[in-house]
């Protein structure tokens, strides 16, 4: 607003109309925030840096990064169930190797030939590999005899057994496959939803770089008109003062 004065016969002055004029302090005020919003996009490769910036943008930028922090979660316990059913498995496979030992040696005291030291010797083999063996009792291993059960016997304890590690290994063999499918599907999940995320959050280089320059050039403009009306000001002022 401008305020033309006239002068009183007594030589006092009094306002006899006022005028809107363009305000350049305001519009200045406005160029240097979008100067300090475009720089901040460009520095942090951001479109939206807060909720100000954008607030449904940023909603839904905050509901992707918790779907990907879920989805990043569950991919690491799958990694690690799939490592302990490895680990089972692994355990597993040197078990159905033992049981394969074992039945060798049962299979040896069948022969007519060994005496009964030879058995005893037998048994003593079998009784090492059993102890060394976590699984042993689950197994019905440690009741493996050759002097008090027959040959048959102890066979069908091997044979319960071998069937028992094949299965179990099966199980584990379908747990680790259906475990890297999930983590493929978890992996693209996050993919996808990184993406989505990207394009609402990420800076359009271009555009920002764009609008960071026409932000200067109006603000010098903004700060020129600002100066010429303050010039203009003090000397429409001076010109009434005399």
């Amino acid at each position: 607003m401008t305020i033309i004065y006239s002068v009183h016969p007594a030589g006092d002055y009094m306002q006899v109309a006022s005028q809107p004029l363009f305000q350049p302090t305001s519009f200045l005020q406005q160029q240097k925030q979008k100067q300090e919003e475009e720089t901040e996009k460009l520095s942090s490769g951001q479109r939206i840096n807060s909720a100000a910036d954008d607030p449904a943008g940023f909603a839904i930028a905050q509901r992707l990064t918790s779907q990907i922090n879920q989805s990043n979660q569950l991919y690491a316990n799958e990694v690690y169930n799939q490592s302990v059913a490895g680990i089972e498995s692994s355990g597993l496979a040197n078990t159905g190797q033992s049981v394969m030992q074992l039945n060798e040696l049962v299979l040896q005291s069948g022969n007519g030939a060994y005496s009964s030291d030879d058995i005893a010797a037998l048994q003593g083999e079998i009784d090492e590999i059993v102890e060394g063996l976590d699984s042993a009792q689950a197994l019905g291993l440690d009741q493996i005899d050759l002097v008090g059960k027959s040959l048959d016997d102890n066979l069908q304890i091997l044979s319960d057994a071998q069937d028992q590690v094949l299965s179990d290994l099966t199980d584990l063999g379908a747990q680790i496959n259906g475990s890297t499918a999930y983590q493929s599907q978890l992996n693209s999940a996050m993919i996808n939803q990184s993406a989505a995320r990207s394009r609402i959050l990420d800076t359009d280089y271009a555009a920002s770089s764009s609008g960071l320059a026409n932000a200067d050039v109006l603000l010098q403009a903004a700060a020129k008109m600002k100066q010429e009306k303050e010039e203009q000001e003090a000397k429409a002022v001076n010109g009434i003062l005399g």
